[in-house]
């Protein structure tokens, strides 16, 4: 036999081996399911119905709710555009005229709930009700840039009124800390002020150097040599 011939016969021989190996696993792959099929077609159509139920609740309950808070939210707004916090707070008692409050408690699991959670936070911290303000705002969810962190300085704000300014002072640095932007200045300067209250001065100076460096085009970075100076000065006594 030529060697060619040999070749020819040798990759023959593994074809049919490969060949052979596929049957066989396709052989067991059929077994395994004829064997399991009733817990297979159950897992299976467990993640269809779950899947199902996910798409049926955004498309028809979802989504629904959401308009239906974003079009009670419209004289809410108007009033929080006005300043008139209390009437945003708590509606009007007008048919259309429902406040974030109301809102929020009826649709809180709504992307427009969520936003009249964060605004009947701002009201309350407006019209002088800390501890509801705070419930508000710790109940709202973002990833935005602005709102998130705000949302973090509004409950340090309320706790600045109430005197716990332990708990300020955490929330400050937090929303300083969550979205690195020149907003993050402004809550670091609440926090220097907390500090300088409790005479921290080193604490205080290094937050204001942060200003300076880490935020130079903020407006609060503007006027900070002054700070770091007087800083420096009470820091060393």
């Amino acid at each position: 036999m030529s060697k060619k011939s040999k070749e020819l016969e040798k990759e023959k021989e593994q074809n049919r081996v490969k060949a052979e190996e596929v049957i066989e696993t396709m052989h067991k792959a059929e077994a395994f399911f004829l064997k399991n099929k009733n817990p297979l077609i159950y897992g299976l159509v467990g993640i269809v119905v779950v899947v199902g139920g996910l798409f049926a609740y955004r498309e028809f309950v979802s989504k629904p709710k959401n308009k239906e808070a974003a079009a009670q939210m419209y004289k809410a707004q108007n009033h929080f555009a006005k300043d008139s916090f209390r009437l945003a707070l708590y509606g009007d008692g007008t048919m259309d005229g429902a406040g974030f409050e109301q809102i929020a408690e009826e649709y809180g699991s709504t992307d427009a709930g969520n936003l009249a959670n964060f605004c009947a936070g701002v009201c309350c911290l407006q019209i002088g009700e800390y501890e509801k303000g705070i419930e508000f705002l710790e109940r709202f969810k973002s990833d935005d840039e602005v709102l998130a962190p705000r949302a973090l300085a509004n409950i340090g704000d309320c706790y600045v009124e109430i005197e716990n300014y332990e708990q300020a002072l955490k929330y400050f640095l937090k929303a300083a800390k969550l979205k690195e932007n020149n907003l993050a200045a402004k809550y670091l300067m609440k926090a220097t002020a907390i500090y300088e209250k409790n005479g921290n001065y080193a604490e205080a100076l290094k937050l204001y150097q942060e200003i300076k460096t880490k935020y130079a085009d903020s407006s609060e970075a503007q006027d900070v040599d002054k700070y770091i100076e007087h800083a420096k000065v009470l820091s060393a006594n």
